[in-house]
């Protein structure tokens, strides 16, 4: 197909953006790419919880736990943000498969905390190096990503309270948080996209772990950037990401039986320009969670159309 005529559909949707974005691209049947800005390491967010994801179902066929293990929920593992378990009472007793599918379908910071203390983290980063991707570094925990960038990271705390205090607070200008080097969980677009081919090919874990990750991940219920304008009923296995200005996705897009499309979209965008103006603020998301859709829709109408061909 004609990648030429798709990189100038997805430059000309980050520029209508006016956001910087990093792109990689892999059509996994032909080996086609497309990267833009692919080797440059921005913060993932929650994005993160992929590399989690595969380190946990490793952990998994090495016969350290299993799916069906049930790990207990305390007050020290609870995390602001997304996620609902902050919310339970202590001594709920979800399963891991429960715990990786929070995880990932509603951004569970919690769940994720709980994952990654009995992964070890930096086990992570050491499997990342094992499957090749040396520009994916992990070395934080959430509640440690925001120790670094909040006022205060007591999830106990009044979320009404905390929206206050943040307006008046100025993160450290070297806050890890919100770091592009490897003090803090980044990744190039290129190597997320890397990460997503070989758990689609069964090379990130077993093929029956990997199908597993690939179950949780078609679960996504966040599908407002890279599933945005796709035809209804289009499958994308993907993870999305937002802290600050960072706004990012990563996932497979299953345009048809026999045409799938790895793509790492990872973006910074001004929000400290809007920050003060809330109706600002969002047509801003609005504009760069629709490039997010915009260059998705133009991969699958490409590769949908050679499909039809």
């Amino acid at each position: 197909m004609a990648l030429q005529g798709l990189q100038e559909q997805i430059e000309d949707a980050i520029r209508a953006a006016n956001a910087h974005m990093g792109v990689a691209m892999r059509h996994l049947e032909s080996g086609d790419e497309i990267n833009i800005h692919a080797t440059e390491s921005f913060p993932m967010a929650s994005v993160l919880k992929i590399p989690v994801l595969v380190e946990a179902l490793r952990q998994v066929d090495a016969g350290r736990f299993t799916l069906d293990d049930r790990w207990e929920l305390t007050t020290a593992e609870k995390n602001l943000g997304s996620g609902v378990l902050t919310f339970f009472d202590d001594g709920l007793l979800p399963t891991v498969r429960d715990l990786l599918t929070l995880m990932i379908i509603i951004s569970d910071n919690t769940a994720t905390d709980m994952v990654i203390h009995r992964l070890g983290i930096g086990s992570i980063t050491e499997t990342m190096r094992a499957l090749g991707l040396q520009d994916i570094h992990l070395p934080l925990t959430i509640r440690q990503i925001f120790e670094s960038i909040l006022p205060s990271a007591d999830p106990t705390q009044d979320p009404y309270a905390l929206e206050l205090s943040v307006k008046d607070f100025t993160p450290p200008a070297n806050a890890a948080g919100y770091s592009k080097g490897p003090d803090n969980n980044v990744s190039t677009p290129r190597d997320m996209t890397e990460l997503l081919d070989l758990i689609f090919r069964g090379r990130a874990a077993s093929r029956e772990g990997c199908d597993e990750m690939l179950r949780i991940l078609l679960k996504q219920t966040l599908n407002d950037r890279l599933p945005r304008f796709l035809p209804t009923g289009t499958r994308v296995a993907h993870k999305t990401g937002t802290l600050g200005g960072f706004r990012n996705d990563a996932g497979i897009l299953y345009v048809s039986d026999n045409q799938h499309v790895a793509v790492t979209v990872f973006s910074e965008w001004d929000y400290k320009a809007v920050e003060d103006d809330p109706i600002a603020e969002r047509q801003r998301i609005f504009e760069i969670d629709s490039a997010f859709g915009h260059i998705t829709r133009a991969i699958y109408d490409a590769y949908a159309g050679a499909a039809q061909g």
